[in-house]
């Protein structure tokens, strides 16, 4: 029974492992400067990655900077979250332009903005956050598969145990970094609501009710 059972177990584990290899997950953001007349944008684009946040600082130092446009499909939440207190401490305006699409990572890098706003074509999109693509966390996982002195059931109430602890640091985290940002904290209704292979595109209301823009054009 017991060996029955681990089987399927360690097939969802492997199951996570694809995600770790989706395409440009690894690829680190785009960074571009835009020369305009009223002054520098600096346009973010592309996968958020650990590291993200030294680069962005750099970028933001060269000169001053009008706005930070952002384009993104999401990325490393933790990256994510690095990005927006780097914006915040900058003290610079975010912005979703028209035709552009903001979710996942980027929207917490969105909220790191002393002024937001979202163009009327543009996207912002959230979801509930997701371990998959932690290294740590799937190894974590292998390692407590593999502890062959506990019974299966031991097992499974450990892997429980880590779902729990994780989840519940993940979202203390999101937690104070909105509240910091000045969201209101309603936003995680249709946050924690939505899976992480959803996306849930706020509405206009949605923005302004939450304070997520706090720029209205």
């Amino acid at each position: 029974m017991g060996r029955s059972l681990t089987r399927p177990l360690a097939a969802a584990v492997l199951l996570l492992v694809p995600l770790l290899l989706i395409p440009g997950a690894a690829r680190a953001l785009d960074i571009d400067r835009v020369v305009t007349g009223q002054g520098t944008i600096l346009a973010l684009s592309g996968p958020f990655v650990d590291g993200d946040a030294s680069r962005v600082l750099a970028a933001l130092s060269r000169e001053p900077i009008m706005e930070v446009q952002l384009h993104s499909p999401g990325g490393s939440m933790k990256a994510g979250l690095d990005v927006g207190m780097t914006l915040r401490a900058s003290q610079v305006a975010t912005r979703v332009a028209g035709g552009r699409e903001c979710a996942s990572a980027c929207f917490y890098a969105f909220l790191g903005g002393v002024l937001r706003s979202v163009d009327p074509s543009g996207r912002l999109g959230v979801h509930m956050h997701s371990a998959a693509r932690s290294d740590a966390y799937v190894g974590k996982l292998r390692e407590i598969l593999g502890a062959r002195q506990f019974s299966i059931d031991d097992r499974i109430r450990l892997i429980v145990l880590l779902n729990e602890q994780m989840s519940a640091r993940a979202a203390g985290m999101i937690a104070a970094y909105v509240v910091r940002m000045g969201v209101a904290i309603e936003v995680f209704d249709p946050l924690f609501a939505t899976p992480h292979f959803d996306i849930h595109w706020l509405t206009v209301q949605e923005m302004r009710r939450f304070n997520v823009v706090n720029v209205v054009g």
